[in-house]
């Protein structure tokens, strides 16, 4: 009895947890795509379950989708105050750096200290702009063929070659007439023959080019000397933005765009700031401040909790 109570009980909650998330999708609250992507599942197979349709087993499927369905009310039931990409002061200056790259067709670098902004702003740029396409740099990314390749896959060429020679190819003849901007962030990465085929590129299809990365970005389009090989390269770029550090305005325009108003709570955000990490380990700091507050005011008590519970996790 009690076996048949339980595949009963299995049952219902199968049934219900579809039943929710189907009502989700036909209310417009959520695409089936969505659901699909963030539970890691194919749009063909949430289809089947939701539908009935699905041949094996469903229990892991609908463990899933209840698990799905958990998270989301869990960040329905806490208020977000989190403002997304706030306009700041050296936000603006990497926006104008970049729209000068484009409209010029020209080579920009932009170089620095890590957390002041500049991932955000690149990311910010390419939604709000025609023909940007950013790739992020790594040691796996970092061979002239595998940086080709990673540019190939943001313009969309599934079917790109895999060796430099026609990869490149055919890279340059997308590229030519486009008026775009290429983005390599974490360009720090890139090695000296990466960067001289990217330079090839760029004048070849007449695009623009940023280069985004910490110090050794500079350091590398100069060869730490102006050898001849590197003082090519380096004579080809237009404009340098150096940021070293966080600036206070950048934080007073945060604290602006997250409701933040008292000095102490400023004094504070400022502190933050300054520690490695800067406009980044702040953000997470007001985020997780803004769930201890459930909706009410981001005090300098949340934000000093928030903040020495961050630090303990590092």
């Amino acid at each position: 009895m009690s076996n048949v109570t339980s595949l009963t009980k299995a049952k219902t909650t199968a049934t219900d947890v579809v039943m929710r998330v189907s009502s989700l999708i036909e209310a417009k609250r959520v695409t089936s795509s969505q659901v699909s992507q963030e539970i890691s599942v194919s749009p063909s197979t949430l289809s089947q379950i939701l539908n009935g349709q699905y041949k094996a087993n469903p229990a892991k499927m609908i463990e899933k989708l209840d698990k799905w369905l958990r998270m989301r009310e869990q960040r329905d039931a806490t208020p977000s105050v989190d403002p997304g990409f706030v306009m700041t002061v050296t936000a603006k200056q990497i926006m104008d750096d970049l729209a000068y790259a484009q409209i010029t067709e020209s080579i920009v670098v932009i170089y620095g200290a890590s957390g002041v902004g500049k991932s955000k702003t690149l990311d910010e740029y390419q939604r709000c702009n025609n023909n940007v396409w950013k790739v992020t740099a790594s040691p796996s990314r970092s061979s002239l063929t595998e940086c080709l390749y990673e540019i190939a896959m943001e313009l969309g060429m599934d079917q790109a070659p895999r060796t430099k020679g026609p990869l490149a190819r055919v890279i340059r003849q997308r590229l030519k007439g486009s008026e775009g901007l290429i983005i390599i962030d974490e360009a720090d990465h890139l090695d000296y023959p990466t960067l001289e085929e990217l330079r090839i590129l760029q004048e070849e299809t007449g695009i623009g080019m940023v280069l985004v990365g910490n110090n050794k970005v500079y350091t590398q389009l100069t060869g730490g000397r102006r050898n001849e090989d590197f003082a090519r390269l380096f004579s080809r770029i237009a404009k340098k933005r150096g940021i070293h550090k966080t600036k206070q305005a950048d934080v007073r325009a945060i604290a602006e765009a997250w409701h933040v108003n008292g000095s102490s709570e400023m004094s504070l955000m400022l502190q933050i700031s300054e520690r490695p990490g800067g406009l980044r380990l702040l953000s997470k700091t007001l985020k997780l401040a803004a769930m201890f507050a459930k909706g009410a005011a981001i005090t300098e008590q949340l934000l000093r909790t928030a903040f020495t519970e961050l630090e303990t996790n590092e």
